[in-house]
This record gives structure tokens, C-alpha cells and sequence, in this order.
């Protein structure tokens, strides 16, 4: 039983990421030839290695910002009440499932050379000539830590809330000062948070594609953009097959060395792990532990001299701090959304700012242009089905993980999150492969697997969960008094699942509705979907109308955002009462 309720999940990963990534790499080597020309030139020839070295500078340098600005907003959240966490959640997640092209259209308004802060800037006389901040390094960073730091919060906290305070209460009852109970009690039990979202966050900024293109210059190039060029362009695709190999490898080495300090699963917070309780013992399992022991309590000693110095205040002051840092962080990710928003009012046919007047005529432009409406139809069309075929898999699968007594199930479960942690560009590579293989591509289906592949995962991820926290004893009962296990599935289970299983589709809807970079690769002569529409118009010109569909879109997210977590939190209150 529990074999054809996986054999759907496995099949869409197997067959269109692993068999294609197999392929990908026995074209690249030119096949019993054994040729890994293409791979000494990648990592010996200025041009290619410049650009990998550049990518993994860029990928550090995110996480440790991104790291840094997430950690107190993560511990400012374990510190509120059920109502807060979910209120303080929406201005996160409003962002977090905003498309990462929306965002980046919101930093081009405002860090254009005539944008909302070189205009600002100038108007408060703190400036006299525009200041050059498109096109650099610094604008791909901003881009970047802004769309990445909600995820590094979500990872961290839902590790960081399963920490047992009790600890930091009991040692600041035995005479430990609040910064020293925090740097050596509870700072080095929040390690595997912080490990979980540095691996994530690393994985995913090295591979990034749209920041670096529409924010950076010629000199921040990054390695999926060399892989695209090669691929679309240059039609060269061993090659491109090669450098998109490197990444992997690259990725694999670095979720191995994390894995050895936490599992992989804790990325996404998955519960049952043993592993993940046993944060202290992260430094036992290094070669030179007791050298990493004295190196870590090195950096414990200068973080809480430091927190000393800084911290050396009456609490409530600390608390403010940490409050208004927490609202700052907030108008950080907001702050292109709500740019977004004002100037979809423009009456102007120019991107201004401050608008010289307002006027509803670019909805009506949205609405009205066929290309626009046709646009957003196929990407609705195609959410829909993704994000119902996913939940149909997703329920299959989460019931075979949960319970059944299969050996391996860990495997299996890391298996199915195999989509999350590669590359997107790998994973674009392989549907390109794979969907091409069985000449799908531009077409309507072969759009909806490629979706499927990254977006069943998150479905699983959901649903595993729930069923996990399902009690069985109610399904014992109701079989018990006679009901046979149709009935009992339809009148008990169904309803308690259906909070998570209409998050599920949700999510899944999300990530199809917004996807950019795997459409690219598969939409052939398809008609064009919302994102892909609005990618072309960003290329030739800012037209006001991307600004009304931007806001359609964000609007649209916050709707769905605030009616979940209200269920969610409605559904909480009704069972403790």
C-alpha cells in the first residue's frame, strides 16, 4: 500500500530531476568518452571562474547579513503571544510570497538613478546629484538580504520556539546576568537554527537569477546567469550542463558538511528528529573539536563583552530597541510594496515619484489589454492545476511518511525535499531535459509538471506535518463504534486536515502562480504567463501598468495570507476551548 502512495511523488522527482540530472551530466562528459574538459575549463579559465568565485562571495556575504538582521527578529518572536506571532507573521509573509520579480521591480523604483531615494535624498538637501546605486553591487545586495531574510526568520524561528526558556529562566535564577544567560545558555542552543538558515540561505543566493540581472551590473554576473546564457544563447549545452553540475556539487558539499552538525530536515522545521535536540554536541562532531570548542567560546566571550557595552541599560530600554528594530525591519520589506502602490495610481505615463497626480487608469489598462488578461488567466490556469495535483500527491505521500513502517523513511522524506535544496537553475536544467525528452515543451502540460516538480514538496512538507499531530485515538473510536474506514476518513479525518490541506494548496498555488525562471525554460510558444509578461515588459521599459498588476498580485497574496492565518489561529482557539 504504502509503495503506490509514494510511487506518484517518486516518479515526478525521479523522472525529472534525478534521471535528468544523470543525463545532464553523461552529456557533459560526452559519455564513455569520460571528457571533463568542460569542467577544467570552468574552474581554470578567468571568465568562467570569476564568475563562480563571485557568486559564492555574493552567496556569503547575503547569508551572513541576512543571518545577522533575522536572528533578533526571530528571538523578538519567541518572545510574543500566539496573536502577536500570527499579526507580526503577515508582514512577513505578504513579502515572502510577493514574486521575487515584484520586489525587484519595487528596488528599481527606488534605487534608481531618478528613483524615490536618490529623490528624497535630493529634496532634503542631503545630496546634490543622484546618487549611482543601480547597476552596482550594493543594489544586488539590498535586492538580495530583502528577499531572502524572511525565509532566514521563518527557519530560525520555528527551530529557535521549540528551545525550552525554562533554561535561560533557571540560570538567571542562579545569578547569571540576562546577557550572560543569553550568550552562554541560550545562544548556543539556537545554533542549529542558525546553521539550518545559513545552509539555506547560502544555497539559494549563489544560484540566484532575477536580482543580479535587473539590479546589478556587468560586473555581478552570477553562475545561473552564465548557465542561462550558455543554454538560450550560445546554444551551447554541454557546456552549460557542466557549469550547472559544478553548482550542484557545490550544494551537495554544503548541506553534507551541515548535515554532520544538524539534519537536513530541520531546514524546514520537521519534527522528529533526535539529532535536532542535541544543539550543544554541534561542535563534538568537528575533526579538531577541541580547538572548535575554544574558537567558539572565543566569539561567546567577544559577543558578550559586546552585548554588555551595548545592552548596559534599563530592560524596558532594550526592549524598545529591540521593538523599534523590529518595525524598521518590517518598513524595510515593505517599503517596495507600498512603492508599488503609490505609483500604480500615477496619472502620470512616467514612473514619478512623488505621482503629480493620481488616477485609476492603469487598472483599467490591466484589465482592459487582452495581453494582460490572457497572461494572467494562463497563470491562474496553470496554479490551479499545479497546486491541485499537488495536494492529491502531497495527502498520498505525507500518509505512506507518517504511517507506515517502511524502512528509510528519512531518506524517503529528504528525497522528496531534494527540489528545495537544489539550485533553481539546476533545477530548470533538468526540466528542460526532461520535458524536452518527451517534446512537451510549450506545451500545457509540460508547463504543469515542470511546476508540479517544486511545488509537491511544499505540499508534503505541510501535510506531514498535520498528520503527524493527528490523533489517532479519534479514528480507533470511530472505527470502534462501526464506521467503516471510508466513513471514517470522510466524517473525522478530512475535516480535522482540512485547515493544512487547504494551506497546502495554497502554498502550491503561490510558488506555480509566481514562477519565473523554470517557465523561461518550458514556455516555448506557449501563451506567456503573468510573471513572464511582466519579466519581457521590465526588459524594454518600466510601464506604470506593471505597477497595477504588481499591486493586483500583492493584493491577491495579503488576502490569502490574512485569511489563513486567521483560520489557523480561529482553529487553535476553538480546541483549547
Amino acid at each position: 500500500m504504502a509503495v503506490l502512495q509514494l510511487a506518484p511523488i517518486t516518479l515526478v522527482i525521479a523522472g525529472f530531476l534525478i534521471v535528468p540530472l544523470m543525463l545532464a551530466f553523461w552529456e557533459s562528459i560526452d559519455g564513455l568518452e569520460l571528457n571533463f574538459d568542460r569542467y577544467l575549463r570552468v574552474i581554470s579559465e578567468p571568465i568562467y571562474l570569476d564568475v563562480l568565485v563571485r557568486s559564492l562571495e555574493i552567496g556569503f556575504i547575503t547569508t551572513v547579513i541576512c543571518v545577522s538582521l533575522s536572528y533578533p527578529i526571530a528571538y523578538f518572536m519567541t518572545t510574543m503571544g500566539r496573536r502577536g506571532i500570527a499579526v507580526f507573521s503577515i508582514f512577513l509573509l505578504v513579502p515572502l510570497f510577493t514574486a521575487f520579480l515584484i520586489r525587484t521591480y519595487g528596488w528599481i523604483i527606488i534605487l534608481g538613478r531618478r528613483g524615490v531615494l536618490n529623490t528624497l535624498l535630493m529634496e532634503a538637501g542631503i545630496i546634490e546629484a543622484p546618487l549611482r546605486i543601480l547597476g552596482t553591487s550594493v543594489a544586488v545586495y539590498i535586492g538580495l538580504v530583502h528577499v531572502l531574510t524572511p525565509v532566514a526568520v521563518f527557519v530560525m524561528f520555528a527551530n529557535m520556539v521549540q528551545l525550552d526558556r525554562t533554561l535561560l529562566k533557571a540560570s538567571q535564577v542562579l545569578g547569571a546576568h540576562p546577557v550572560r544567560a543569553f550568550v552562554r545558555v541560550y545562544f548556543p542552543m539556537s545554533m542549529p537554527a542558525i546553521v539550518s538558515a545559513s545552509v539555506l540561505i547560502f544555497i539559494i543566493a549563489i544560484s540566484f537569477y532575477i536580482t543580479p540581472v535587473l539590479l546589478g551590473g556587468p560586473g555581478d554576473t552570477m553562475i545561473s546567469q552564465l548557465v542561462v546564457t550558455q543554454v538560450t544563447t550560445l546554444l551551447d549545452f554541454k557546456t552549460g550542463y557542466a557549469i550547472a553540475i559544478l553548482l550542484l556539487l557545490v550544494t551537495i558539499a554544503t548541506i553534507a558538511l551541515s548535515n554532520l552538525f544538524v539534519p537536513i530536515e530541520q531546514m524546514w522545521a520537521v519534527k522528529g528528529s533526535v539529532r535536532s535536540r542535541k544543539s550543544l554536541g554541534i561542535l563534538d562532531r568537528l575533526p579538531g573539536r577541541i580547538w572548535a570548542r575554544v574558537a567558539f567560546d572565543r566569539v561567546l566571550s567577544t559577543l558578550e563583552t559586546g552585548l554588555y557595552a551595548a545592552f548596559r541599560r534599563p530592560k524596558w530600554l532594550v526592549a524598545s530597541a529591540l521593538r523599534l528594530f523590529a518595525v524598521l525591519f518590517i518598513l524595510f520589506l515593505i517599503a517596495p510594496l507600498l512603492i508599488i502602490y503609490i505609483l500604480s495610481f500615477n496619472a502620470s505615463p512616467f514612473l514619478v515619484f512623488p505621482p503629480p497626480g493620481y488616477s485609476m487608469r492603469w487598472y483599467a489598462e490591466f484589465f482592459h489589454d487582452p495581453d494582460w488578461r490572457t497572461a494572467l488567466i494562463q497563470s491562474g490556469r496553470i496554479a490551479i492545476i499545479v497546486a491541485t495535483i499537488s495536494v492529491v500527491i502531497g495527502v498520498s505521500a505525507a500518509f505512506a511518511i507518517v504511517r507506515s513502517n517502511m524502512p528509510a523513511k528519512r531518506a524517503l522524506f529528504l528525497f522528496f525535499l531534494t527540489p528545495l535544496l537544489v539550485p533553481v537553475i539546476v533545477l530548470a536544467i533538468s526540466l528542460y531535459i526532461s520535458i524536452g525528452s518527451i517534446n512537451l515543451i510549450g506545451s500545457l502540460p509540460g508547463l504543469v509538471i515542470g511546476h508540479l516538480v517544486f511545488s509537491v514538496p511544499y505540499a508534503v512538507i505541510v501535510l506531514v506535518g498535520a498528520i503527524r499531530n493527528l490523533d489517532r485515538n479519534l479514528e480507533h473510536a470511530a472505527s470502534t463504534l462501526g464506521g467503516p474506514p471510508i466513513l471514517v476518513y470522510r466524517k473525522i479525518v478530512f475535516p480535522i486536515l482540512l485547515p493544512a490541506i487547504l494551506t497546502a494548496w495554497l502554498l502550491s498555488f503561490l510558488q506555480s502562480f509566481d514562477e519565473l525562471l523554470v517557465t523561461l525554460f518550458l514556455l516555448g510558444r506557449q501563451t506567456p504567463t503573468l510573471p513572464i509578461k511582466m519579466w519581457n515588459n521590465i526588459q524594454v521599459e518600466l510601464d506604470p501598468t506593471m505597477s497595477a498588476a504588481s499591486s493586483i498580485i500583492v493584493t491577491t497574496v495579503a488576502l490569502i495570507i490574512v485569511v489563513s492565518q486567521a483560520r489557523i489561529l480561529f482553529s487553535r482557539q476553538k480546541r483549547e476551548e
